[in-house]
């Protein structure tokens, strides 16, 4: 009986069957991206990476093993590493604006003139 009901209905479809065919190769392309991108994204941001580089430690952990491998001179590295560090207090040391500061900067655009 539900047999019945349903055959008239795809009788009366409008839709090629080729077009049902392109449907479900787009449907099977767009998941496989899915999962090709969700793939990259863990290789290129691993864990492991995000931990060096909010430490911090990365560059100069990278530093030291150009000097080690020979690449950058015990003088370049000395120089360079202090080059680093003294950035790095500099950034520490920089007042940091209030949220008060911050709204004092923003222009005000109901000024009248």
């Amino acid at each position: 009986m539900t047999q019945d009901v349903f055959n008239p209905l795809l009788a009366q479809s409008t839709i090629d069957p080729k077009v049902w065919v392109y449907f479900l190769v787009l449907i099977i392309l767009v998941a496989i991206g899915a999962v090709v991108i969700f793939t990259l994204r863990q290789k290129l941001f691993s864990q492991d990476e995000l931990d060096s580089m909010s430490t911090g430690g990365g560059l100069m952990e990278h530093l030291d093993q150009m000097r080690k491998s020979g690449t950058i001179s015990e003088e370049e590295y000395q120089v360079t590493r202090r080059t680093i560090i003294d950035k790095a207090v500099e950034q520490m040391n920089k007042p940091k604006p209030s949220a008060l500061d911050q709204i004092h900067d923003i222009p005000n655009i109901h000024k009248e003139s």
